[in-house]
């Protein structure tokens, strides 16, 4: 398998993990952006403190 091949994988898996992040966070109520890009910098270190992290309280609509 050449490198390339490789880093294209990795780099096509690092994304969707992100991504999926992303939507996790948003059922966590907490921000879909923020964590995808904190998942996207940091990867699985990103992606297991959302899911340590408790869920966030909703805020009350008035």
């Amino acid at each position: 398998m050449q490198i390339e091949y490789v880093y294209s994988f990795a780099s096509a898996l690092w994304l969707t993990v992100a991504i999926l992040a992303g939507g996790y966070a948003r059922t966590r109520n907490r921000s879909a952006w923020i964590w995808f890009l904190l998942v996207l910098f940091f990867g699985p270190i990103g992606a297991f403190l959302l899911v340590v992290f408790p869920a966030a309280e909703r805020k009350p609509t008035s």
